[in-house]
């Protein structure tokens, strides 16, 4: 629980970056071969879970879950960002989650200018690829 809360506490910080992030929670994940996954994605939508599945068969059935995550239409509105909202501020974020019984093991996280495109997706999930066993 503890890092769980660690980590978000750390994305708070992270705030407005345009930086695609990994944060691992058990560093066991990198050298465990991952056979299966199911996918879920929050909130719904087809066209980013279908462009997943032509990257990866996802099983229904499977201890291990990508929990994909992502929000558009984020508004900064501190002030101690005014020098970043002249350049433009994220206003979108996209979270990829490994996880093993609910128990969170790494987290890619995004922040995005525009709204999430299945190219960051795919971006993403390459990262976790290049990452992870599987």
């Amino acid at each position: 629980m503890r890092t769980i809360l660690l980590s978000f506490v750390f994305l708070l910080f992270l705030g407005c970056s345009d930086q695609g992030e990994v944060f691992i929670q058990d560093k066991k994940i990198l050298n465990t071969h991952i056979e299966c996954m199911q996918l879920v994605v929050f909130p719904p939508n087809e066209e980013l879970e279908s462009s997943l599945e032509s990257l990866y068969k996802f099983e229904k059935e499977c201890p291990y879950k990508l929990v994909l995550s992502y929000k558009t239409g984020i508004i900064c509105n501190s002030n101690q960002n005014y020098d970043k909202k002249v350049g433009g501020l994220p206003s979108s974020y996209l979270r990829m989650e490994i996880k093993k019984n609910n128990q969170l093991l790494y987290t890619y996280y995004k922040d995005l200018k525009e709204d999430l495109k299945t190219d960051d997706l795919k971006q993403g999930f390459e990262v976790i690829q290049d990452d992870l066993d599987f």
